[in-house]
């Protein structure tokens, strides 16, 4: 059962890919508190294109640095 509930937080491959193709994103996204990371997470989660997650990753470069 724990091991679902980590599963829950795990970062979606698409995330991981287009934040490691963006070094500002990266550093913004580390700094934040784990409240945020989940945010972004979850709204990760909720992305349907390849387009809509660069502009996801691009709002973290932009409005977090």
């Amino acid at each position: 059962m724990d091991s679902q509930i980590n599963n829950r937080y795990d970062m979606p491959i698409g995330l991981s890919f287009q934040l490691g193709l963006n070094e500002k994103a990266l550093t913004a996204y580390a700094q934040m508190d784990d409240a945020k990371k989940r945010q972004v997470v979850e709204a990760a989660r909720n992305v349907t294109s390849k387009a809509e997650m660069q502009q996801l990753v691009a709002g973290l470069e932009q409005n977090f640095c």
